[in-house]
């Protein structure tokens, strides 16, 4: 599969399968995000793997009820990790960098056979209380 065929052809998904994802496929996305460009190459990410059933519903609720992430056999929590490098543009350098190693995890995802969904509304302040 070429690139432009992941990018036209891959969709957000909100239905799972309950089989597990395997080691191999997560570790290829994995590295598809850590090879992912980065401004001065910072990496300033961590990428949180998800299994455990009652945080993945925890995750859910924080993410304002949005129950199919619970029922995702595993979730990825991409987090960034320097907050106060910002870009000559404005915008904080960790966001643009996370939104790019998310967007190759999520091609490759998509070229391994599996499906995805991008989450982007997060009350940050739930799951610390959690």
């Amino acid at each position: 599969m070429d690139v432009f065929t992941a990018i036209s052809q891959r969709s957000s998904v909100r239905a799972y399968k309950s089989t597990d994802v395997e080691e191999d496929k997560l570790k290829k996305m994995l590295e598809a995000a850590r090879l992912s460009p980065s401004a001065s190459n910072r990496q300033d990410w961590r990428f949180i793997v998800v299994r455990n059933r009652e945080t993945k519903k925890k995750l859910a609720r924080a993410a304002f009820g949005q129950s199919f992430i619970g029922e995702a056999p595993v979730v990825i929590a991409a987090c960034g990790t320097d907050s106060k490098s910002v870009m000559g543009c404005g915008q904080p350098t960790h966001t643009v960098n996370v939104s790019i190693a998310c967007a190759y995890m999520i091609l490759q995802a998509y070229e391994l056979g599996l499906g995805t969904c991008w989450i982007g509304p997060l009350r940050r302040m739930k799951l610390r209380r959690s």
